[in-house]
């Protein structure tokens, strides 16, 4: 069975792949920033707001892709 990838879900997969970048950019700043300060992480909320994103990404992208190419589809 070959793999069904719509330009929708190629658009999420570019989305996705920008979220893990600037995740792991505000991952490695809060790093910094713990060895240096003390408090809250002043990006706190972003990263949060990034975190439900990427998850929101993933959802949907594993939604299309089971209807798509879900077991139940004819060969």
């Amino acid at each position: 069975m070959t793999e069904i990838i719509t330009s929708e879900m190629g658009e999420i997969r570019r989305l996705i792949v920008e979220t893990v970048a600037k995740r792991n950019t505000l991952k490695i700043e809060m790093e910094k920033w713990y060895e240096s300060n003390t408090g809250r992480f002043s990006r706190t909320n972003e990263l949060i707001t990034v975190d439900s994103t990427l998850s929101e990404l993933d959802s949907h992208y594993k939604r299309l892709w089971d209807y798509h190419n879900g077991s139940t589809r004819a060969s």
